[in-house]
């Protein structure tokens, strides 16, 4: 941890690259920006599709260069954090590459934390949504999972509470024996120079207890699933009010344990799942600026000092309309706010 000011985190996205794994699915040279450049506006006043801001363009996460310039963008309006997915199938590692990248860097400033998206691949080409890479479970893997994951926790950027690195396990509930699991990550942590490991579950439908699945706390996932904020459907395509969203979140009881906050711009799934998607409406800016003022108070006042963090979802998911990365119709709109709040 780099001091205690209060920073903000934003959930990345290492995609936007050609991988031999995606073709074969979904074509020859696919990447996220084909369902980006896709998406066309599903019903009156839909915004689609979202045009990332001149500077930027459809980029390529194998540039070292970009990366390096995208990374000071954000640092220079206060996102000093990134939490970057990670995909590691115990065994077979994908969408890595920009990942080693950022962490040989010798430009970057931004901390950064990595979380651990370990369900399975499915082809959703198919309507039964086969399953295409299998995530293996099996405790004898563990080792190779946090062997790789050590590259990136000797990095003096990498987020490390009470000197301990941080990794995120997205759903962790969906762990099949998921204490067992979880205590044996821990377990492979101590013949490392660190001992131990700070473990985070992603709350994404829903909250535990950490203490239960053998965690140390847990992060929220914004945007929350919930009826109050459910405007009904057109067709297939689910719609949903931003502003009753973020209500929502504001309201949330505090539970009993350490939960770290997150709040969101937006979200709009139809590049990826079309007509079948969900679409959050009226998404005004000062909704968002809102719900960080209101997050910030209560992270100052309800966390402990190791953990004055909030979470953004997201930086760059384009295909899910959930990104505070410029783009041609709000341009830097929301780095500002961003940086209004967090600047020094």
């Amino acid at each position: 941890m780099y001091g205690d000011a209060m920073k903000i985190f934003a959930f990345y996205l290492p995609q936007y690259h050609v991988i031999e794994e995606n073709e074969c699915i979904y074509g020859k040279g696919f990447t996220e920006w084909d369902n980006v450049r896709n998406a066309r506006p599903l019903f009156q006043g839909h915004y689609q599709p979202h045009i990332p801001h001149k500077i930027l363009g459809y980029y390529s996460l194998l540039d070292k260069d970009f990366i390096e310039e995208q990374h000071r963008l954000a640092f220079n309006f206060s996102v000093k954090g990134f939490c970057y997915y990670y995909y590691n199938f115990c065994g077979k590692i994908l969408l890595d590459k920009p990942l080693k990248i950022i962490n040989t860097s010798k430009s970057i400033e931004n901390e950064f934390c990595l979380c651990w998206c370990h369900g399975s691949w499915y082809n959703n080409k198919k309507i039964d949504k086969e399953i295409f890479i299998k995530q293996d479970y099996s405790m004898d893997k563990v080792d190779s999972l946090t062997g790789d994951l050590l590259q990136y926790f000797y990095n003096e950027r990498y987020l490390k509470i009470d000197n301990k690195p941080v990794l995120i396990i997205c759903s962790p509930n969906n762990i099949p024996n998921a204490k067992d699991y979880i205590s044996a990550i821990r377990n492979s942590m101590k013949s490392t120079k660190f001992k131990d490991i700070m473990l985070a579950g992603l709350e994404l439908f829903g909250g535990c207890q950490p203490s239960e699945l053998g965690l140390d706390f847990m992060i929220e996932y914004a945007p929350n699933w919930v009826d109050y904020a459910f405007l009904g459907k057109i067709h297939d395509l689910k719609i949903y009010d931003y502003q009753k969203a973020i209500e929502f979140n504001i309201k949330k009881e505090k539970p009993n344990y350490n939960r770290i906050r997150c709040t969101f711009p937006g979200w709009d799934n139809t590049p990826r799942k079309k007509d079948k998607g969900i679409v959050f409406i009226d998404e005004f800016p000062e909704v968002f600026e809102a719900s960080l003022k209101y997050l910030k108070t209560y992270t100052e006042i309800e966390l402990p000092k190791n953990m004055q963090y909030i979470f953004v979802n997201a930086w760059n998911e384009w295909g899910e309309g959930c990104h505070i990365e410029p783009d041609q119709k709000y341009g830097f709109t929301y780095l500002e706010i961003i940086k209004r709040l967090f600047g020094e």
